[in-house]
């Protein structure tokens, strides 16, 4: 895209994302939106057919920006709970905008948020263990698939609940019982690298 193509696009996601805060996604009219970014609905419609994927572009923002700043994780780090958990990027991001990230994950468009969400988890997943033939034989899709549910389930409550403990705490809570669960499963406990008892303990 050139350079007016990204700055318009921006524009338009920037004035979604400030309306967002303001009122319900399905209340939010595209004529909102050109007015928030000072420019033409024929303007959004050369970008976008409808607000819908405008939001999708917003996600695709969000998540293109996150992993800019997560690096490659080996299927051995991902197993060893020393150290903090890929998916701490995440939580730390949604704890930022928490009232944003509670309207997204709880509100009409919750089912497609979460399914984007389930998307980039589960591609993730299964580029550390893919980069890893040590672990061929794993069913690699159905962790893929448990990891992002538990994360996904674990996003929604802690936002319904209004963030009870930090994002810290349910990144380490997440990606332990995701884990734990799988490899005990297939019996492969003994590879985790656990981490100290006072880890499990509740903060507060």
């Amino acid at each position: 895209m050139d350079r007016r193509t990204v700055k318009t696009r921006k524009m338009l996601q920037d004035a979604l994302l400030a309306l967002l805060h303001e009122q319900a996604f399905e209340d939010i009219e595209i004529q909102a939106i050109t007015d928030r970014a000072d420019t033409a609905r024929v303007t959004f419609y050369r970008h976008y057919g409808t607000k819908e994927e405008l939001l999708a572009d917003v996600i695709e923002t969000i998540y293109q920006d996150m992993q800019a700043v997560i690096q490659a994780v080996s299927a051995e780090r991902l197993m060893d709970f020393h150290l903090p958990p890929p998916n701490l990027i995440l939580f730390d991001f949604i704890e930022q905008d928490r009232a944003l990230y509670k309207k997204l994950f709880t509100g009409s468009i919750s089912a497609f948020i979460q399914q984007r969400l389930r998307h980039y988890v589960v591609k993730q997943v299964l580029m550390t263990f893919s980069a890893a033939p040590q672990y061929a034989d794993l069913p690699v899709g159905l962790i893929a698939n448990h990891c992002a549910s538990c994360l996904i389930g674990n996003i929604m409550w802690w936002l319904s609940e209004d963030v009870p403990y930090s994002g810290a705490y349910m990144a380490c809570i997440s990606h332990w019982t995701a884990m734990i669960g799988v490899m005990t499963l297939i019996g492969r406990a003994d590879e985790l690298t656990m981490p100290p008892p006072d880890a499990w303990r509740v903060p507060g």
